[in-house]
């Protein structure tokens, strides 16, 4: 009896072993989340603005993050709704739109697509859509301990007649915001050292001109600047190359420029970090976990690491320590409110 039953009982004793064997095949994963990301009326590989938006998506990308991504280029005059609703007609769950020039087109699509998320890059609405997360940032508290550095260098190494310019693309806030903060750290330098470095500048009208850029800053660096900030994408990059060209300095914009304009890696003295790149990130990531904020505005400042300045890089050992010292006591003030970047009163 109990030889028969043997098989009968090793049956019985299997059984759970099977069914834990079924019940431990995991489910198939859920599809990657499918996001889009268009640029603002121009290229990505413009080593600022949009280039930085498109590097948050490639380092998920390569962290395995589980999304699809598509980049769509726009020309400056594009027709942005039609874009970003072509998108949302295939199942884009998240679309990004860069720049002040998409955020009307991302209000009226996102209207249309109410279960679609938004992010638009520079957008100032009063009051966000539902499912649009505006991404925003105080360049000001950059660009004002960049105008300090600048203001400083362009008077220890032309103390006779010191002088710095800025050259903008389009006359709007988020460019002119980079340019309150970085006239307000040249006249803060002014006023603790009794000096009076000049300041030079003017708006070239375009993101897209890299030309136009570099003529009007050699009409500065004609008129005696030292230090050339250059604000606006293409445009900007074309500014910092005519500083070259004339054996002067400058500070970049958006992102590490070190890392960007190889040919004028030797005078760049600084970047005003504007993380775009880690802001993206940042809503993608919320949005894989199902925390995407629609309807609010992410700030960016000195206090969230959402701007910066980048490391002084080939003149690490060129700055004086006094002066290293004095822009991170300005940061510092920044931080506890106790100096003001002068973009309020600009605006």
């Amino acid at each position: 009896m109990i030889y028969r039953l043997a098989p009968i009982w090793a049956a019985l004793l299997l059984a759970p072993l099977v069914v834990s064997s079924v019940c431990a095949v995991q489910p198939d994963p859920p599809p990657p989340l499918r996001v889009a990301l268009l640029s603002d009326g121009g290229p990505f590989y413009d080593q600022g603005f949009n280039q930085n938006c498109r590097e948050g998506l490639e380092a998920l990308l390569v962290a395995g993050a589980p999304i699809f991504v598509q980049f769509g280029e726009t020309l400056p005059d594009g027709n942005f709704e039609r874009k970003l609703a072509s998108y949302a007609e295939r199942d884009f769950r998240l679309i990004f739109g860069i720049g002040y020039r998409m955020a009307s087109a991302i209000e009226a699509v996102a209207a249309d697509y109410p279960r679609t998320l938004f992010s638009s890059v520079d957008a100032n609405y009063e009051n966000p859509p539902h499912n649009v997360w505006t991404l925003t940032f105080q360049v000001d508290e950059c660009a004002f301990p960049a105008g300090y550095l600048a203001a400083a260098w362009a008077d220890i190494n032309d103390p006779a007649q010191p002088a710095v310019a800025w050259v903008g693309g389009m006359d709007v806030d988020s460019v002119n915001q980079f340019i309150a903060g970085f006239r307000g750290g040249v006249a803060h330098y002014n006023a603790q050292k009794d000096k009076d470095v000049q300041v030079l500048g003017g708006h070239v009208g375009s993101f897209e001109n890299f030309k136009g850029g570099q003529q009007l800053a050699e009409t500065f660096l004609n008129e005696g600047a030292d230090v050339v900030f250059g604000v606006g994408s293409l445009t900007g990059n074309g500014a910092i190359a005519a500083a070259k060209d004339y054996g002067k300095w400058a500070i970049g914009v958006d992102t590490d420029q070190f890392y960007t304009l190889l040919n004028e890696q030797d005078i760049i003295l600084t970047s005003c970090l504007k993380r775009m790149d880690r802001a993206v990130g940042q809503v993608v990531m919320a949005a894989l976990e199902n925390q995407f904020w629609g309807g609010t505005r992410y700030v960016g400042n000195l206090a969230n690491h959402g701007v910066g300045l980048a490391p002084y890089h080939m003149f690490e050992d060129q700055i004086p320590e006094r002066l290293k010292k004095e822009v991170l006591d300005i940061q510092r003030q920044i931080l506890e409110g106790t100096l003001d970047t002068g973009w309020a009163e600009s605006k």
